[in-house]
């Protein structure tokens, strides 16, 4: 797993070793990374991990929206192929979302809020370009309609910026 120099900055607080490059630094594994990560907030107060779920759909009331619908990810791949079953519905006051990649939840959330008339244009992803990819991502990482937020490929998405590379652990 590859980093960008400063990005190394916030790995060191994390004490999570890397070997250094140029300008970059390299994790040995991308697995050593999200499992550092994901021990960190999951000892935090009212975080909650919802394991192999997918997000189906939004919520929104009065223009705003105000939550997602989930169901198990296996579910959602196969609704054409077994009885029907009731989602689950996460209501937030504020919505992130970062799916990435053209398979079955590839920026779920930007091509919802199109079909839905809530944006206007999604320009598509592009062919992949790490590097205007990821600083694409910073610079454009913003709330697109009242509290739904975009960043990751979702930006790709809707901007029609480079699309990153899929890391598979």
């Amino acid at each position: 797993m590859v980093f960008r120099k400063p990005a190394h900055r916030f790995l060191d607080k994390l004490y999570i070793a890397y070997n250094e490059q140029d300008d970059y630094v390299v994790i040995k594994h991308a697995a050593l990374f999200t499992s550092t990560i994901m021990s960190k907030l999951l000892t935090r107060p009212n975080v909650k991990l919802f394991n192999i779920v997918a997000a189906e759909d939004l919520i929104v009331k009065s223009g705003c929206v105000a939550g997602v619908v989930t169901n198990w990810a296996l579910v959602s791949m196969n609704h054409d192929t077994q009885s029907c079953m009731d989602p689950n519905v996460m209501e937030a006051k504020v919505v992130v979302s970062s799916c990435g990649h053209d398979d079955p939840f590839g920026a779920t959330s930007v091509k919802r809020l199109h079909s839905i008339e809530m944006i206007d244009t999604v320009l598509g992803m592009k062919a992949l370009d790490m590097n205007m990819a990821e600083d694409a991502i910073v610079r454009h990482t913003r709330e697109v309609v009242p509290r739904m937020i975009v960043t990751g490929m979702e930006v790709s998405e809707i901007d029609g910026a480079p699309r990153m590379v899929k890391i598979e652990l």
